[in-house]
């Protein structure tokens, strides 16, 4: 009774609620607008890097000096999933991912207090990586001028440009990549310092002493007080030219007298080479701007953009511009206009369908209205929730789906209608006819909703992708059921109450009574029905077996990345040359619009890559200006087939967001690596050149490469430690001189207004280019004696590691690949058989291990497969509620696996593969096969307790449930069909999920329409004690 008059209370109230509904729209729209729109989710774990910079030590050094100590301080982390370091020349990287749900600045602030306990050599600090993401690389820009020299460019990068970007709210950080950072630099002459008997350590003592501001307090003089201050400090190259480091006889020897001044430059480390359709830079500088973790992306980039018109139109010199060359906001952009696009189609499409069902455009439109109402709804409680916009959250949403619950309540008063053409309907009577849909539309949404659970037990990559669309997709469907529950009732009656010409939809009418007919047949052969469910579940199994199975579908970016390996030990000179052939070579194909290329590593030094290694950005035009047919991974085997003709060249194909997720997740920028883990580097690294040969002839592998360079060519200056006794040295001297004289240390530091520069010392340039000119360089012993280094040390040529790696503490070497044109699972299998049959190596010292995409798979489908049973149950559970019947419970549930049958047969027919986002489908199928299922069978139920028999309630309810099943069916097939052929940027995601839906559901529906019936009137009969005896009674409506 309470339902009831809880339905005649909406019917009644229906204007209060229309505006209450107006109002919830109003809000939706206002949250849509604070809702932070990405192109996709931040896939990344939270991770901390410490990066640490020793200027000249070589990879051996930084392991054991400053990695291992750091590590071993950092081991046992509270909530560390794994951590890894690097190191190389000058340089130590430690990245520590941490498990889920770790809250960033926690993390990090754990690892300062352990990395603030660890005593480092001198000059060394342990610093963390600003707060972003691997896929926090927003914005990239280049300056250009026709004027300005590339030192003038850097100081303007560094002293206006970033300064003035940091400004901005959301920006974690800005970085520089190429450019030349100017230095004060004192060349000594080795005869010099001979000649006037001063020492190395001399030179730099007075630099430092002598270059210093002071304060001297206050001067009281009569009533105003003066603040003294001493001004000692070096403003340029005279200044310092003119700093005495001793006199001899009464006459001061002055800096200038021991060799000469200069403006120099920080040794080069990497060159940035651009070019694009109207530009060409050899060398150029870019800026690349991080995003702050958590912020919104399309906030942040309209505050870069004001301030870089800001830096253009008035603080820059004349002449300077900054040119952008990578926006986020234009995937951002051309990923909402590909969801959008679809949805509108599959919205016109919905409306279309239930225009040609209902026979009346208002109804159709009314049923319509649910769409963005439903969505308007959604937005509110992501906004509540904090769920961003992105292309996974929105692209999964499908009108057909939400728009069921509305369509049966609106089909059952145009029924009511139909059933009394000449009458007017009063508000009880729609009332009585509402409540019998009302429960199962409910139910129906509830289940559909249940369906979706298994994307909340997520965890971790596949967590942050598909977790936002489960709640989206939620918040809609709860949107709907209020829409379908409380607007369409009042509404629809409001639409049908007078008596109206009722539109008889002939081919409608003739299709149920054909309908019907089969149905009358099918009940008396239920054998058929059984035989045929029976071989679809069959196949169903077999095509379930034959389908290839992946990780995620291949998210398009819209862009291209390379990483170029060169070989090992050039110098960045030649890396320049190589990088200006890459960049011609590529710039042939008419789809590149611009190619960028970071040779070598960025200048604060935490890339940890030598001037053998390039790292590419490459820009495509969109894909609607390309040929004809002609398709990303077309363009990527044209340039792969480019790139086989220079000879020395090693390129990986990937793209710019994910290339920095799989860094973090495997620790090499590829889908998959195989790492080798042991102590010996000869060892390690032939082991790694054994599985390139064999992983090389596995079908489906590309892009193979060893992560770390070979060894590197060294000069080694090994110490006699008796040697240096003997002469009354230390070693500390002899490392001063290599450290000063041949390296070039930084002694002081020099201030110019807001700007600060490095003094740095070295020897000229010709007394240390050659390994014999080293070997005689002098050094000062206590009683001022002269002794070549060669008297104390052993200076020979050898070779040395490039790159250390480590995991979990153990040092290993990595063969990273992609794949291409194959599915993983069958490619592991092969590849895991060939490497067991073919490498042979200790088992007790040696360990070869998979990582990458494949671990994420196979958690995905671990918890996959316990979460999909407990989610069946629930639903189990469910329709027992509904039915209170268990065989009736038993039997809706019986159309998941026939469901499976034509999404498989989708995949395999149209080549993909069984991936999360296709399993995401498959969860949606199978909630929505069984709604249709539920509405069915409480209809044949609700008939029979009107006092039918079992034969005809269950012809008379097929027929009755015919057009809601085949509107409902067919809206939602059509809702996603778009979606399931699309295949702009940001479609990847969408089409394995719409075509699984679209498929499995026209076959789902077929067994619903056909087999349903007959099963559950064979099932009953059995139940039943009355004697069922069918007569060939008259089909007549019984209502």
């Amino acid at each position: 009774m309470m339902k009831k008059n809880f339905m005649l209370l909406t019917i009644q109230k229906r204007w209060v609620i229309a505006l209450l509904f107006g109002l919830i729209a109003f809000f939706g729209y206002y949250s849509w607008k604070q809702l932070s729109i990405e192109a996709y989710p931040d896939i990344a774990d939270v991770t901390s890097q410490v990066v640490t910079q020793v200027p000249g030590l070589a990879a051996e050094e930084v392991e054991q000096q400053i990695t291992i100590p750091l590590e071993r301080a950092l081991n046992g982390m509270p909530g560390m999933h794994v951590m890894r370091s690097k190191s190389t020349f000058g340089l130590s990287m430690i990245t520590i991912v941490f498990e889920d749900g770790v809250e960033d600045y926690w993390s990090r602030q754990r690892v300062q207090e352990r990395i603030a306990e660890v005593d480092l050599p001198e000059g060394a600090a342990a610093e963390l990586d600003p707060l972003t993401s691997p896929t926090g690389e927003i914005y990239r820009y280049i300056i250009e001028s026709d004027h300005h020299s590339l030192r003038e460019l850097t100081d303007l990068q560094n002293w206006v440009i970033i300064p003035r970007i940091k400004e901005v709210p959301g920006v974690a950080d800005v970085s520089n990549f190429g450019g030349i950072t100017t230095q004060y630099q004192i060349e000594l002459d080795p005869h010099k310092l001979e000649q006037y008997h001063i020492s190395l350590s001399e030179v730099v003592e007075a630099v430092e002493n002598n270059n210093a501001n002071v304060g001297g307090s206050v001067l009281n003089r009569g009533d105003l007080g003066y603040v003294i201050r001493g001004i000692g400090q070096i403003t340029d190259l005279e200044d310092l030219g003119k700093i005495v480091v001793s006199s001899e006889h009464g006459v001061p020897i002055f800096v200038n007298d021991l060799g000469k001044l200069k403006y120099g430059n920080l040794e080069r480390k990497g060159v940035l080479g651009y070019t694009d359709r109207t530009r060409e830079y050899p060398e150029s500088i870019e800026g690349i701007v991080l995003l702050l973790k958590h912020e919104n992306p399309s906030k942040v980039l309209t505050g870069i953009k004001e301030a870089v018109d800001e830096l253009n139109n008035e603080i820059l010199p004349e002449g300077v511009n900054i040119h952008t060359f990578m926006d986020r906001t234009d995937l951002v952009d051309t990923t909402l206009r590909t969801v959008s696009t679809t949805l509108l189609e599959g919205m016109a499409l919905v409306i279309i369908v239930l225009i040609v069902f209902l026979g009346n455009w208002r109804g159709a439109l009314l049923v319509a209205i649910t769409i963005p109402l439903s969505l308007l709804i959604a937005f509110v409680l992501m906004h509540f929730t904090d769920i961003p916009a992105n292309l996974l959250s929105l692209g999964a949403i499908d009108f057909g789906i939400i728009v069921d619950g509305a369509i049966v309540m609106m089909e059952t008063i145009l029924k009511k209608r139909e059933d009394h053409p000449d009458k007017e309907l009063t508000e009880i009577s729609i009332a009585e006819r509402v409540k019998l849909v009302a429960k199962p539309i409910l139910f129906a949404t509830i289940i559909i909703i249940t369906a979706y659970i298994p994307l909340f037990a997520f965890e971790r990559v596949e967590k942050k992708l598909f977790t936002p669309m489960a709640f989206t997709v939620s918040f809609a469907l709860f949107g709907a059921l209020l829409v379908a529950l409380f607007l369409i009732p009042g509404l629809g009656y409001s639409l049908y109450k007078k008596p109206s010409k009722i539109y008889h939809n002939k081919w409608l009418e003739k299709l149920t009574l054909k309908y019907s007919a089969v149905i009358d047949n099918l009940v008396h052969k239920p054998k058929k029905v059984v035989a045929s469910v029976l071989a679809i579940f069959v196949t169903a199994l077999i095509l379930t077996g034959m389908v290839g199975k992946d990780f995620l579908p291949t998210l398009d970016e819209g862009s291209i990345w390379l990483q170029v390996n060169l070989p090992p030990g050039i110098t960045i000179d030649r890396s320049k040359e190589l990088s200006d052939t890459l960049r011609a070579r590529t710039m042939k194909y008419p789809e590149v619009t611009y190619i960028a290329v970071q040779a070598g590593r960025n200048d604060d030094g935490t890339d940890p890559f030598t001037a053998s290694h390039f790292e590419v950005s490459v820009g495509i035009k969109p894909y609607k200006e390309w040929p004809r047919g002609k398709t990303k991974d077309d363009l990527i085997a044209e340039l792969a087939a480019e790139y086989e003709t220079l000879p020395g060249f090693n390129v990986g194909f990937s793209q710019p967001m994910i290339d920095g997720v799989m860094d973090k997740i495997s620790g090499a920028h590829s889908e998959l690596v195989v790492k080798v883990y042991g102590n010996d580097f000869k060892e390690t690294r032939r082991i790694a050149e054994e599985l390139l040969g064999v992983l090389k002839s596995v079908p489906g592998s590309a892009d193979l490469d060893i992560d770390q360079e070979p060894p590197l060519p060294q000069l080694q200056i090994q110490m006699n430690r008796d040697a240096i006794a003997r002469y009354g040295l230390n070693v500390s001297d002899v490392n001063e001189l290599i450290e000063v004289a041949i390296s070039g240390k930084a002694v002081s530091q020099l201030y110019q207004g807001d700007r600060v520069y490095d003094i740095t010392c070295k020897y000229r340039e010709d007394a240390r280019d050659t390994p014999e000119k080293i070997a005689s360089l002098m050094l000062t012993s206590a009683t001022g004696a002269k002794i070549p280094l060669s008297q104390v040390a052993d200076i020979r040529l050898s070779t040395g590691e490039s790159t250390i790696t480590r995991e979990m503490n153990k040092r290993h070497l990595t063969v990273k690949l992609n794949l291409r044109g194959r599915d993983l699972s069958s490619f592991l299998s092969e590849a895991q058989k060939k490497i067991e049959d073919n490498v042979s190596y200790d088992h007790e010292k040696y360990h070869i291990k998979w990582g990458g995409q494949f671990e994420n798979q196979n958690r995905a489908y671990a918890r996959l497969a316990v979460i999909v049973p407990l989610a069946l149950a629930l639903m189990f559970f469910l329709l027992y509620i509904a039915f209170s019947k268990f065989r009736q419970a038993g039997l809706v549930l019986c159309i998941v696996p026939l469901a499976l049958f034509g999404g498989m047969l989708a995949l395999n027919l149209r080549g993909m593969t069984l991936n999360v986002s296709s399993a995401v489908g498959f969860i949606a199928l199978f909630g929505v096969a069984i709604q249709n299922g539920v509405i069915m069978v409480s209809h044949i139920n609700d008939l029979r307790r009107q006092g039918e028999t079992l034969y005809e309630a269950v012809t008379d309810g097929a027929r009755h449930r015919f057009r809601p099943i085949l509107m409902t069916a067919t809206v939602a097939i059509l809702g996603l069909f778009p979606a399931s052929l699309a295949t702009g940027i940001g479609s990847d995601v969408q089409r394995p999920l719409a075509t699984v839906i679209v498929y499995g559901l026209m076959f789902s529906t077929i067994i619903t329409l056909f087999a349903l019936p007959v099963l559950y009137y064979l099932i009953e009969k059995k139940f039943d004690k009355q004697e069922v005896n069918p007569t060939n009674k008259e089909n007549n409506d019984v209502q």
